[in-house]
């Protein structure tokens, strides 16, 4: 079987991937990103069984999407999805989206990392080195995800516990939950007239099952910045900037 690397994965917009204006969310995007860049790397030899081989896991650090049009309830989208090289304990992927017709409808760049199982600490992303040759070096966007800088004018705040059906197989908050959280904290008529084409987030650090996490948000020239606390030791867990 010869590799792609170049991976292609269609997706239906289903009922429970949009808010409450027919769009899809933004959580709901990055699933779909998520999901392409698991069955690629599968495909490609470093996946979610081949990284158990050696201990290790992925996860992802930063993301950035920008998307020019939000497809409704429905609509089927094509994800392409390629690997862009790695530098020091860093591995990057970007992504394209296109509607249904081939329009280009949005785009993306991630930052991943290996962790080693036991101890959660960072490892060299040497599995993918054998597939290096095969990376293509196109950005899609003009930057690699940005680091978010942490804000003081916080002009709102939720707490929140974190819930079962929040943690994944990991045992720890699956990462798109940390978008609905910054989706939860605008409020709803904002939503009613408003839709997020573009975001930035950085994920921190873990949240495991009933730890307390507070969400600070913050809106200033046009932009809406968040920030997630954990309460039980002040360490903020992610940043998050989001743009319509």
């Amino acid at each position: 079987m010869s590799l792609q690397n170049i991976w292609q994965e269609n997706f239906r917009v289903n009922w429970y991937d949009t808010d409450s204006n027919g769009q899809v969310k933004m959580s709901s995007i990055a699933n779909y990103l998520q999901e392409s860049a698991w069955r690629h790397a599968r495909h490609m030899g470093f996946g979610f069984e081949d990284t158990q081989k050696r201990n290790e896991f992925w996860v992802i650090v930063a993301l950035m999407v920008r998307m020019v049009d939000n497809p409704h309830w429905g609509k089927f989208i094509t994800v392409e999805t390629w690997p862009k090289g790695i530098e020091r304990l860093f591995a990057f992927r970007d992504f394209r989206i296109l509607a249904d017709d081939g329009t280009v409808i949005g785009a993306a760049t991630s930052t991943w990392m290996i962790l080693d199982q036991d101890t959660h600490r960072p490892k060299p992303v040497d599995i993918v080195k054998p597939m290096l040759h095969l990376a293509v070096r196109q950005d899609i966007l003009e930057t690699n995800p940005p680091h978010l800088q942490p804000f003081d004018n916080v002009t709102d705040s939720m707490n929140r516990q974190v819930q079962f059906s929040e943690v994944d197989f990991y045992k720890h908050v699956n990462n798109t939950r940390y978008i609905d959280w910054c989706l939860d904290a605008i409020p709803a008529e904002w939503h009613s007239k408003n839709s997020i084409r573009s975001m930035v987030i950085n994920f921190l650090s873990e949240v495991r099952y009933a730890e307390h996490i507070r969400v600070e948000s913050s809106q200033d020239d046009g932009a809406m910045r968040f920030q997630g606390i954990r309460e039980e030791d002040g360490k903020v867990i992610y940043r998050a900037e989001f743009g319509i």
